[in-house]
C-alpha cells in the first residue's frame, strides 16, 4: 500500500513503512508494532509522566519513526496527562496511542492527545473526573437535617484560596483542550463529567473520529540498531619555565 498515508492531528503524516504498516479492512486493521513501544500503565501522575516524557524524547532523538504508547493506565492527574501531551506536541516523531483495554481517568484523557488513536476490540474510553495533583477538591457542604445547626467551618487561608484558584484555572484549560480533541464544547464535556462521565465503546469512538480504527491483527518488526562510536582525543601540553640563572624546570 505505498500510496496510503495517515493524516494526523498535527500537521504531519505517517508513511506506511515497516515502522507502521496498516492493512485496512473497514474500520479494522493489522498493526505492525516495533521496539519503539512505551507502556503507559498504572498511575499517570507527575512523577511517572516525567519518566515517560524522558523516554519519548530519547526515542525521538534516535529516529523520526512512529512511537507507540500502549495505554492501560486508569488513574493519575491532569498535570501528568498534560506533561505527556505537551511532550508529544514537541516531538518530530508521530506518536500513536494504542488503547489495550477499557480505560478511564488519566488513561482515557491521554489517548486523544496522541497523533492517532487505535483501539483493541475490547477497549473503551471512559472520560471521568481527573484529579489536580497536590490540591484536593473542596468538600461539598454536608447536608443538614431539618432544624440542625450548621457546623463551624474553618475559613480557608489566603494561600489555600490561591491554590484552589490555581486548581480551577488549570483544570479549566485541561478540560478545554480535552474537549477540543474530542470535537466537543468544553461546557458539554464538563457537564457530562460532572454527571458521572462520558463512556465511548470502540465503535462509538471510531464513528466519532476519536479513534482511527480497531486493531484486529498484530505483528512485530525489529528495527535495525544504529551504533554510534564516540572517539575522544586528549592533547597534553607541557610548559617549560626558564629561570634567571639560565636553568629550566618543567
Amino acid at each position: 500500500m505505498p500510496g496510503l498515508r495517515l493524516a494526523l492531528a498535527r500537521p504531519l503524516t505517517i508513511a506506511l513503512t515497516t515502522a507502521l504498516t496498516i492493512a485496512i479492512s473497514g474500520a479494522a486493521l493489522a498493526l505492525d508494532l516495533t521496539d519503539r513501544n512505551v507502556d503507559v500503565a498504572g498511575k499517570l501522575d507527575v512523577k511517572s509522566a516525567s519518566t515517560l516524557s524522558d523516554k519519548l524524547i530519547k526515542l525521538d532523538a534516535d529516529s523520526d519513526r512512529p512511537i507507540f504508547l500502549m495505554i492501560t493506565a486508569t488513574e493519575g492527574s491532569a498535570q501528568g496527562v498534560m506533561i505527556v501531551a505537551d511532550t508529544i506536541r514537541s516531538l518530530k516523531s508521530p506518536v500513536v496511542g494504542v488503547v489495550l483495554t477499557q480505560v478511564h481517568d488519566a488513561g482515557a484523557a491521554l489517548a486523544p492527545f496522541t497523533d492517532r488513536v487505535l483501539m483493541f476490540p475490547s477497549a473503551g474510553l471512559v472520560f471521568t473526573e481527573v484529579d489536580y495533583e497536590g490540591v484536593k477538591k473542596p468538600e461539598p457542604p454536608a447536608e443538614l437535617k431539618p432544624g440542625e445547626t450548621p457546623p463551624k467551618v474553618k475559613a480557608p487561608t489566603p494561600t489555600e484560596l490561591m491554590l484552589q484558584g490555581a486548581r480551577e484555572r488549570f483544570l479549566g484549560r485541561f478540560y478545554g483542550r480535552l474537549a477540543k480533541r474530542l470535537n466537543m464544547k468544553a461546557d458539554a464535556l464538563k457537564a457530562a463529567i460532572d454527571a458521572g462521565g462520558l463512556m465511548l465503546g470502540v465503535d462509538e469512538a471510531v464513528a466519532q473520529k476519536i479513534a482511527y480504527a480497531v486493531v484486529d491483527q498484530l505483528t512485530f518488526t525489529t528495527l535495525p540498531t544504529v551504533k554510534t562510536e564516540v572517539k575522544v582525543v586528549t592533547t597534553r601540553k607541557d610548559t617549560k619555565i626558564v629561570t634567571p640563572e639560565g636553568g629550566a624546570r618543567d
